[in-house]
This record gives structure tokens, C-alpha cells and sequence, in this order.
């Protein structure tokens, strides 16, 4: 960092520091591009706010003809820009952030990934019982296709990966390491809070878990330094909901 650069982040710190005492700055900062990439997900990034020019680009590479399909596609690619390329380049010029802070290595995870498959076995009779309830059936699988389609299915999930990995690095790997940094382990609250908002629209039994589900995807990522065992049980659960709630495989 220049000598310039050092003495403007000073006097901001110092600006936030007579404003909110004990704040911090980076926490300051940290929050306000949290609210504000999430606030621009959410209403951009939305199935219906997918543009038409999206779906031409999309129909013609993927030679798919289904416009909820790539509304879906829009709503991940759209992930990946706002709540993980934009908060990780930001991260990096402020602070000098590496992959590795934000929770994007792999060293030393592999014992967390067994435990995620052991979380995922455990939960797979409880997915199959509330895929069975007329809640989950009207909510899953969110694309019809996937319901009698194989191919689809593959398809929309492996795109679906795009989502996860974005969704993962935003709640665990920018918010709550980034707090962490300041704030140790009552990160966790911090990035659980707004995890479980974004279920609210969800079906009641999910929008609940999603509470336990905030801790425990932290837990996993405090333990192992990464986001990518979370990544992987986040996409597990949600490819083992929509299968049972599909017909093509029965």
C-alpha cells in the first residue's frame, strides 16, 4: 500500500472511529458491501429479472429452449459476479486479501468433507420424508424439466454448482472470515443473520433450518479454513431434495 493510500485509510479510520467508537473500519466497510452486493442480488438477480439478450446468448450456447432454464442460469451467473467476484476483488484491494483468506483453499479439509458426508447421510431420510409433503412438492424441483427429465437434471445441477460456490464464499467465505478478523467466532452470528432472511420465502420447514443450517456451514468452515466443504454439502442436500421430488428416475 502507498504512502498516500495509508494516510487516506487512517483518516477514514479515524473519521469512524469518533463517529462509532470501538467499530473498526474494516468491519464498517465490510458491512456496507455485504448489504449492498446482497441488496443487488436479490433484486437483480432475480429468475424474472434474467434480460432478453441473456436468453438468446444462453438458448443458442446451450441449445436449450426452456426460458426457465436459463432464467435460472441468470440468477447463478448472476451470483457469481455480485456476491463473489465483486466482494473478492474488493477484499483484495483494501486489504490484500489472498483466495486463501476468503476460505478458497483446500489444504487440510478433507476430514470436513467426510463429516459433510456423513451430515448428507444422515439428513437423506428427512429429505425424503419432507419431499413427500405438499409444501416441498410445490416448491421442488423449482424447474418442472428436472421433475421428468434426466437430462436436465444433470444439466441444471451441475450449473446449479455455480450458485453454491458463490453462495458459500459470500455468507462463509467474505463475511464470516472477514469478520472473524475483528470479531472471532461472533462472526458466526453475523453471517448467519442474513442466511436465514434469504429463506424466507422458502417452505417453513427449510426457512428453520436454515438457522441450524447457518451454524453448522460455519462450524464446518471455521474447522476446516474452507468454503468448499460447505459447497459440497450445500449441493448434495439440494440435488438429494429435487431428486426425490423428481419422476423421471421411478
Amino acid at each position: 500500500m502507498s504512502h498516500r493510500a495509508t494516510y487516506c485509510r487512517q483518516r477514514v479510520e479515524a473519521l469512524v472511529e469518533r463517529v462509532f467508537p470501538g467499530m473498526g473500519l474494516r468491519p464498517a466497510w465490510l458491512t456496507l458491501v455485504s448489504a449492498i452486493c446482497l441488496s443487488f442480488y436479490l433484486v437483480y438477480g432475480r429468475w424474472s429479472s434474467m434480460p432478453d439478450w441473456f436468453f438468446r446468448f444462453s438458448s443458442e450456447w446451450t441449445g436449450i429452449a426452456l426460458p426457465s432454464f436459463h432464467r435460472a442460469g441468470w440468477s447463478h451467473l448472476s451470483a457469481l459476479v455480485i456476491l463473489m467476484i465483486v466482494p473478492f476483488s474488493i477484499g483484495k484491494l483494501i486489504e490484500g486479501w489472498r483466495p486463501a483468506d476468503f476460505g478458497l483453499s483446500l489444504k487440510g479439509a478433507h476430514k470436513e468433507f467426510l463429516i459433510c458426508i456423513c451430515l448428507w447421510l444422515a439428513l437423506l431420510p428427512i429429505l425424503w420424508f419432507v419431499s413427500e409433503t405438499f409444501e416441498f412438492q410445490r416448491a421442488y424441483p423449482r424447474l418442472d424439466a428436472v421433475k421428468t427429465s434426466g437430462f436436465i437434471f444433470v444439466t441444471y445441477h451441475l450449473y446449479y454448482l455455480i450458485k453454491w460456490i458463490a453462495w458459500e464464499f459470500f455468507f462463509r467465505g467474505f463475511m464470516l472470515f472477514g469478520f472473524k478478523k475483528d470479531l472471532g467466532s461472533r462472526a458466526v452470528l453475523i453471517s448467519t443473520l442474513p442466511f436465514v432472511v434469504v429463506h424466507m420465502n422458502k417452505p417453513t420447514l427449510e426457512m428453520l433450518g436454515s438457522v441450524a443450517g447457518g451454524f453448522i456451514l460455519c462450524w464446518i468452515a471455521l474447522r476446516s479454513r474452507s468454503i468448499w466443504p460447505g459447497v459440497f454439502l450445500h449441493w448434495l442436500v439440494y440435488v438429494s431434495l429435487e431428486f426425490f421430488g423428481s419422476i423421471w428416475w421411478r
